[in-house]
C-alpha cells in the first residue's frame, strides 16, 4: 500500500469549491429522494431545512458516522406506531 490519503471531498453546490463537511441523504418528499450529496457546513445548514433532508455522515474533524434513520423519522425521533387496544 502507498499510505496515501484519500482527495478531500468537495462539496455539491454549484460553484463551491469549500471542503465538504456533511452528507446529507434525501427521502421523500424531496425531488432528490433516494440520493446523498456532500456539503459544506454553510451548504448542509441551508439544505436541512428543506423537508425530507437528513445529514447522514458528517466528514472530517474525527466525529464519529451517523447513519440515516429509517425513512419516515427525522433525525432524533423514533417511528410513531399506533398501539390500538382490543
Amino acid at each position: 500500500m502507498t499510505g496515501q490519503k484519500a482527495p478531500v471531498r468537495r462539496c455539491s453546490w454549484h460553484h463551491c469549491s469549500a471542503p465538504a463537511a456533511a452528507t446529507v441523504a434525501f427521502q421523500l418528499p424531496n425531488l432528490l429522494a433516494g440520493s446523498r450529496r456532500d456539503y459544506c457546513q454553510e451548504h448542509t445548514r441551508q439544505v436541512r431545512l428543506a423537508k425530507g433532508t437528513v445529514v447522514a455522515d458528517r466528514l472530517g474533524r474525527g466525529r464519529p458516522t451517523r447513519s440515516a434513520p429509517e425513512a419516515g423519522t427525522r433525525a432524533g425521533q423514533t417511528a410513531h406506531t399506533d398501539k390500538k387496544g382490543g
